[in-house]
């Protein structure tokens, strides 16, 4: 048994957390108020930080810029009070613009550039299958043509294609799931009570 009182405090949480398995209890409750109510005061405290950081010390340096991205994010505030609550619009439009802005540019170059790219190069099986699962799959959620006979083949292949894929993931889901949880067992039963 270790004589710290951290891995005592995470042995006796980890054991309250999966006591939920057993059924609702005020051991898990506990467990589970003080979690939520450590990672508030963890955003708060990372908050503060990162104000102070990113906008009080640059200023103080005499970094002026500074202002702007303070004056907007004190307006998003503005919505708190009525007389003044329209002056919130403006720093989200500014946070939706930019964040447009980067997500379009990420998405057109990550999702549609380099996904379309990887499936059309043809240089082993590898590649070959992808490419016909993908023209399969895609042929699944094509509407606009009711496919009959020979040609009903492909999106049925596709159908079967996708449903491989979406039980691949929830395995992989699963898999990782438990992967944490014999972990956590392990810390328990080898570092917290050392019976291995």
């Amino acid at each position: 048994m270790s004589k710290s009182l951290g891995v005592w405090v995470a042995g006796l949480m980890t054991i309250a957390i999966v006591s939920l398995v057993w059924k609702e209890n005020p051991y898990y409750r506990v467990a589970e108020h003080l979690y939520v109510g450590v990672s508030a005061g963890h955003a708060v405290v990372m908050a503060f930080n990162n104000i102070r950081d990113s906008a009080v010390k640059p200023l103080m340096a005499g970094n002026y810029l500074w202002i702007v991205p303070i004056v907007l994010g004190v307006m998003l505030y503005a919505r708190y009070f009525k007389q003044i609550a329209w002056y919130s619009r403006f720093p989200v439009s500014v946070l939706v613009g930019i964040g447009m802005g980067v997500a379009t540019r990420g998405a057109i170059h990550g999702d549609f550039v380099q996904q379309i790219s990887a499936t059309i190069r043809v240089g082993s099986l590898n590649d070959v299958l992808l490419l016909l699962f993908t023209i399969a799959s895609l042929s699944y959620f094509f509407f606009s043509r009711e496919a009959k006979g020979a040609a009903g083949a492909i999106p049925r292949a596709g159908r079967c294609v996708l449903m491989i894929a979406f039980g691949a993931a929830f395995g992989t889901t699963v898999m990782g799931r438990m992967a944490l949880l014999i972990g956590r067992i392990q810390f328990v039963l080898g570092e917290f009570l050392g019976i291995m």
